[in-house]
């Protein structure tokens, strides 16, 4: 069964990439997905919470962990705006 999200294996791919450096730089996420990493790692998540990735269950809960981690993060980081593009000032 094929994801819905066209991005979903490119996703996959660069986050397996990253997995051991806390999931990639932000503005590499930006770059290449046109996401911000809150964006990117909530996909991610749905991605893998769905179970339609093709990895094995520990590289599928490694990812997880980093989306849950880089989600919170965000969550609990009073200076991040879900737009890095938007003027803070």
């Amino acid at each position: 069964m094929t994801h819905p999200d066209s991005n979903a294996r490119l996703m996959i791919d660069f986050a397996c990439s990253w997995r051991r450096f806390g999931g990639g730089p932000d503005e590499d996420i930006l770059v290449r997905f046109g996401l911000t990493a809150h964006e990117f790692f909530g996909r991610l998540e749905r991605i893998l919470q769905a179970d339609q990735h093709r990895l094995d269950e520990q590289t599928a809960n490694e990812l997880l962990k980093v989306c849950r981690r880089r989600l919170w993060t965000h969550r609990s980081d009073p200076t991040s705006t879900s737009n890095p593009l938007r003027p803070t000032a």
